[in-house]
């Protein structure tokens, strides 16, 4: 009878043993052949690191160098996110009723933790926050900051630009999101080649790219109460106009001044942020900021600030009753946050 090992069944056995043989035949085969079994199966092994190493971990492939010539497994430590280092409210949560304005959020900047909400989810008329958007859209026309364009003749409310006056794109920028004049941003989307209607589909086709599942447009200005969003899409939006240099440096400039050629004069204007111009009393850090109003949206404004610390809060009241009350209120909320929530020391 041919010798037959006792680990190969014989004809006959359960086809859910065939692999067994293949491996015990391999294994025969090897010891006859004075073959390790790390020269038999080290090729796959090292295919299967290097496929590894390719598609999840590069540091895997450089692993195997390290491996002893008897080959072994591969201990690859995975790469967790750190946690997230929330603050901690100390005491009770301040009433809804302390403030005037209609719809409050402050979160912290760093975790993206909510530290104080109020009606943060319904919709309200944008204001002149809605040039923020504008911003982020006429950016992706690469735009030619020296190049000349002219205001036009809508008839609008616009206390810094006339009709027919010439600028460079760098002036009517500043204009538009430093004194927030509303001539300057049409001027500026005339000068992107895109027409309005097609400039304003884009401004919702990125509102959705973000996110934003309450917001909405129907002009560049923010003059029509139909330019509405939420407390709490608005935070995405001032987050991402803050990720471009273009903006936030704009938003952070304290004053502008224009020089009209066609009738000979200059004019200046201060940033709408009374925040920035310390012109509302403070001790923070303000990192920039945007202002609206219309008669239906009340007094907008959203910002971002430090304290001392260096603890940042991003910070958007919308519908305060008074143009002052909408920095009071962002300024007291954030100092209400800062002496109520314990951060984490590494996130100071």
């Amino acid at each position: 009878m041919p010798f037959q090992p006792d680990f190969i069944p014989s004809v006959g056995s359960s086809p859910s043993d065939k692999w067994r043989n293949v491996l015990g035949a391999g294994v025969i085969a090897a010891a006859v052949l004075g073959i390790g079994l790390h020269s038999l199966f080290g090729n796959v092994q090292t295919k299967l690191v290097r496929v590894t190493g390719e598609t999840a971990n590069a540091q895997a492939a450089t692993t195997t160098d390290s491996l002893p010539a008897g080959g072994g497994d591969l201990a690859v430590s995975p790469a967790f996110p750190q946690p997230l280092l929330i603050p901690v409210l100390q005491g009770e949560m301040l009433s809804e009723g302390a403030f005037s304005a209609d719809n409050i959020l402050v979160k912290d900047a760093q975790s993206g933790s909510v530290l104080y909400h109020k009606n943060e989810y319904q919709p309200h008329a944008m204001a002149s926050i809605s040039k923020l958007m504008s911003a982020l859209v006429f950016l992706e026309t690469s735009p030619q900051w020296s190049a000349t364009a002219t205001v036009p003749t809508d008839d609008i409310l616009d206390t810094h630009m006339y009709a027919g006056d010439t600028y460079t794109v760098q002036e009517l920028w500043l204009a538009a999101l430093v004194g927030s004049s509303n001539k300057a941003i049409l001027a500026l989307v005339d000068a992107s080649a895109w027409s309005r209607t097609a400039f304003v589909e884009r401004m919702n086709e990125k509102a959705r790219e973000l996110g934003m599942g309450d917001t909405f447009f129907v002009d560049p200005t923010g003059l029509s109460e139909e330019n509405v969003s939420s407390a709490s899409d608005i935070l995405m939006l001032f987050r991402e106009a803050l990720a471009h240099d273009e903006i936030k440096n704009a938003l952070r400039t304290a004053e502008h001044t224009v020089y009209s050629k066609e009738r000979g004069k200059s004019h200046h204007m201060w940033n709408t942020n009374w925040l920035l111009l310390q012109w509302i009393p403070h001790t923070f850090e303000i990192h920039g900021g945007k202002t609206g109003y219309i008669a239906a949206s009340g007094y907008n404004f959203v910002t971002q600030l430090s304290d001392k610390s260096g603890r940042t809060l991003d910070v958007v009241v919308l519908g305060a009753d008074t143009h002052e009350a909408r920095f009071t209120e962002a300024r007291d909320v954030a100092t209400w946050v800062f002496e109520h929530y314990q951060w984490p020391e590494t996130q100071k």
